[in-house]
């Protein structure tokens, strides 16, 4: 080997050799040779910069990212104005799936150096990425990510706090309680840490999450302590290697997903089930909505046809059906059942209005049967004039319950006055005049305060109605007569002229049968009695009575009346009750002025 001379200068020394060694190396991929020759080379001289970074560079694409983030920190201390160092810390931390702070690197360096497009290029890359994994922009991401940092940083913290290394020691019983130190951060806010920390387990390691758990419990549980001073080191030692395993791959899998991603995933979740939850909600609108309406044709159809009890069933099943459709499925219900309430009301009221082609013998059987008289012969078949069957209802009682708890709601006026009528003429069927009688007056009232004017001649003629059922004539006459005078006020003259014809009829006739209210006044007053033995005695003189016809005994129970014609002179009395006569129509002829008839 030759001898420099004196003025001689080596061509290259050993740190060139090994550097140039170590990028001819990486340039043919072999990093982990590369990494031993730029070792050899800084163990020379520990401050090359262009080692330190070719070492950087190659642990890095061996997939070491700490060792290359130490020598690009040490790199920068050196000199801090390298923007290769900078270059090389940027795509790093792209290629550790730190994708925020390589874009936040990678931007700055980008406003230093415009070319070569090693910034831009970056820079790029990482925000492609954000986007794919979150599906927002990288402003927004970012944002989001500020919010996140403090919390999962604390979060860190106080695990690495927690579980420092202890000495295990064991404590006598007779040993007092340790004192619990202040703690630095407040309760809210722990609490704020240990929900991120449980939400972050369960989003990176999922069934992994409940083992997490179960090893910190374990690892702070003083049980884990024992007299076997081997045995409980080995334990814990255990717990807490697998602890750090779940802790790694936790750490592992946040640096390729981050929280942020996790958390713009599940937003976009929540942001699809809803946006799913209000179609099916504004179909489902738009389809009680149909079913309302098409409820409503029908009823509105029927009554066209003149067909009141077909009319009224359809009625009260739209609002059964309407009624059970909660408010934010059908937001327009309370429309639609008020359309009902007048319908029902304008039904009733056309049961009160005659034909033009109507005479005078079916205008007055229509009101025989209307107010409830019993008549001769069998009613037409009209179906005006079958409203309601006689018999009551079998859900006699839920239809009452129903009707009350419409009332005790405090509704709108339509509705208040639908239940006190229907609760009115519930009782009239039911036989039951003073209940019927006290809600007809109540809807009257609430009529007239509402200004409910199809109600209010409803109600008058109901009020009317529960008169002629407790026999009081001039009571019934008086209510009629107000209703003709209040349908004239309101424009309603076919109404005034049907109240004008049961005005007339109202005097004749007897009204239902009084066998049922004899033997429930005989059961009361058989009640107020004090003595057992008057009692029986009372109940014995009844029956006896009872046997005996009406027109033969004198009572003075209410409904017994005398029938002066019932005997004649030479004939025997049957014992056997009399029958109930119904009313008989008898034709009227109108004549001429000035009309004579001869008896030929």
């Amino acid at each position: 080997m030759r001898k420099l001379g004196p003025f001689e200068k080596p061509v290259c020394n050993a740190v060139t050799v090994y550097r140039e060694r170590g990028n001819y190396l990486q340039r043919l991929e072999q990093f982990e040779k590369a990494i031993l020759a730029y070792n050899e080379a800084l163990r020379w001289n520990s401050s090359d910069v262009p080692s330190l970074l070719g070492r950087s560079l190659a642990r890095a694409k061996a997939t070491h990212y700490a060792g290359a983030l130490e020598d690009v920190a040490r790199a920068a201390e050196l000199e801090p104005n390298n923007l290769t160092a900078l270059q090389i810390k940027a795509q790093t931390e792209y290629e550790k799936c730190a994708f925020e702070r390589s874009l936040v690197l990678a931007s700055c360096g980008q406003n230093l150096r415009v070319l070569p497009p090693n910034f831009a290029d970056c820079a790029r890359c990482a925000e492609e990425t954000i986007r794919e994994c979150s599906g927002l922009s990288a402003t927004k991401v970012m944002k989001s990510a500020n919010t996140l940092l403090k919390d999962v940083e604390l979060v860190d913290h106080m695990e690495k706090d927690i579980f420092e290394p202890v000495v295990m020691m064991r404590r006598s019983r007779m040993q007092k309680e340790p004192t619990h130190q202040i703690q630095e951060i407040s309760r809210v806010e722990k609490q704020k840490t240990e929900h991120i920390a449980r939400l972050m387990a369960s989003k990176y390691l999922e069934q992994m999450a409940h083992d997490k758990h179960f090893l910190i419990s374990l690892c702070k549980d003083e049980r884990l302590m024992s007299s076997n001073k081997q045995g409980s080191k080995m334990l814990y030692e255990l717990a807490n290697k697998a602890r750090a395993d779940i802790e790694k791959r936790q750490a592992v899998l946040r640096e390729r997903r981050p929280l942020y991603a996790a958390r713009s995933a599940e937003s976009e979740a929540r942001a699809r089930l809803s946006r799913a939850r209000k179609e099916r909600v504004s179909h489902a609108q738009k389809q009680h909505e149909v079913d309302a309406k098409r409820l409503i044709q029908t009823a509105k159809t029927i009554f066209e046809e003149h067909d009141t009890t077909k009319c009224l069933e359809a009625a009260e099943f739209a609002m059964e059906q309407i009624s059970r459709k909660p408010a934010n499925l059908l937001p327009d219900k309370e429309k639609f059942l008020v359309e009902l309430y007048n319908l029902v009301a304008n039904v009733f009221l056309d049961q009160k209005r005659f034909k033009e082609t109507m005479s005078e013998e079916d205008r007055e059987k229509r009101s025989f049967v209307l107010l409830g008289i019993t008549v001769s012969r069998e009613p037409s078949r009209d179906s005006v004039l079958r409203s309601r069957p006689m018999a009551p209802p079998r859900d006699v009682r839920r239809r009452l319950r129903t009707l009350e708890r419409i009332l005790s709601l405090n509704g709108r006026a339509s509705e208040r006055c639908y239940a006190l009528h229907e609760l009115a003429r519930l009782h009239v069927d039911t036989k039951q005049a003073y209940k019927a009688r006290f809600y007809a007056h109540k809807g009257q009232t609430e009529a007239r305060s509402a200004d409910q004017r199809i109600w209010l001649l409803n109600m008058t003629f109901l009020l009317a109605r529960c008169h002629l059922l407790q026999n009081n004539r001039p009571e019934a006459r008086a209510a009629l007569i107000e209703g003709a005078s209040l349908a004239r006020s309101y424009g309603f003259a076919d109404v005034a002229a049907f109240f004008d014809t049961c005005v007339n009829v109202s005097g004749e006739g007897e009204v239902g049968s009084s066998d049922a209210l004899l033997v429930k006044r005989e059961k009361e007053m058989v009640n107020l009695m004090q003595d057992d033995d008057l009692r029986s005695a009372a109940k014995y003189l009844f029956k006896r009575m009872s046997v005996i016809p009406a027109s033969r005994r004198f009572s003075v129970l209410p409904g017994t009346h005398m029938d002066e014609n019932a005997t004649k002179i030479g004939r025997r009395v049957s014992i056997a009750p009399k029958t109930q006569q119904p009313t008989r129509i008898v034709r009227k002829f109108q004549h001429p002025l000035g009309f004579q008839e001869f008896d030929l």
